[in-house]
C-alpha cells in the first residue's frame, strides 16, 4: 500500500511541474513530449493553434487532397445527360441512351435542341430514316419502346420508330405514349 501511495505521490509532483504542451514558447517544435502524454508537439491537441502546426495540417490536408484525386477516375462533362453515349454509324452519331421518360415530339425536339453530348451540342431529332438506320444498326440496347423523329406525316402527327425493331408507325404529336427521344448529329 506504502508503495502504491508513492507512486501516487510521484505522479502528482510530477504532472504539478509540467505543463501542457504548447503553453510554453517552443513547446511546439522542440520534438519534446513536454507534457507527459505521449504526443510531441503538433500531434499534441495542446499545439492545434500553433502557427507552424496550422500550416503543416494544411498541407497535410492538401496532399490528401490531391492523392485522393490522382487515384479519383476521370471527371466526365456534367452537362445534361453526360453519363449517355454514342454510337457512331459512319454519317451520323446516335445517341446510345435516350432522354429516359415519355415524352411528346415537341418536347422530343427540345431536348435534343438542348442536348450536349460528348463535348457537342448540336444534337437534333433523327429523319425517319435515321432513325430506322440507328433501330436496325445493332448498335442500339434492346428495348421495346418508340423513339419520335423529325418526319412529320402531317401538322398533327409524326413519325415513330421502335427502338428494337425499326418498325414504323406514326402518332398525334403531343402523345406521349413509349416515345423517346434519342438524338442524332452529322459526323
Amino acid at each position: 500500500m506504502r508503495k502504491l501511495s508513492i507512486v501516487l505521490f510521484s505522479l502528482v509532483v510530477a504532472s504539478c511541474f509540467s505543463s501542457p504542451e504548447g503553453t510554453r514558447d517552443g513547446d511546439c517544435a522542440d520534438a519534446k513530449d513536454n507534457d507527459g502524454n505521449g504526443l510531441v508537439d503538433c500531434e499534441d491537441e495542446g499545439c492545434s493553434l500553433d502557427d507552424e502546426c496550422l500550416k503543416l495540417a494544411a498541407k497535410a490536408k492538401l496532399a490528401e487532397e490531391a492523392a485522393r484525386e490522382a487515384s479519383a477516375p476521370p471527371a466526365r462533362d456534367t452537362s445534361a445527360d453526360d453519363g449517355l453515349e454514342y454510337v457512331d454509324l459512319g454519317e451520323i452519331w446516335v445517341q446510345k441512351g435516350h432522354n429516359g421518360s415519355d415524352i411528346s415530339q415537341p418536347q422530343a425536339k427540345q431536348y435534343c435542341e438542348t442536348l450536349t453530348l460528348a463535348g457537342k451540342n448540336d444534337w437534333r431529332l433523327p429523319t425517319e430514316e435515321e432513325a430506322t438506320a440507328a433501330s436496325r444498326s445493332g448498335k442500339l440496347p434492346n428495348e421495346s419502346l418508340v423513339m419520335w423523329t423529325s418526319t412529320e406525316k402531317s401538322a398533327k402527327r409524326a413519325v415513330i420508330v421502335g427502338i428494337s425493331t425499326g418498325a414504323v408507325n406514326d402518332l398525334g404529336l403531343h402523345s406521349v405514349g413509349d416515345c423517346r427521344a434519342r438524338c442524332v448529329r452529322d459526323r
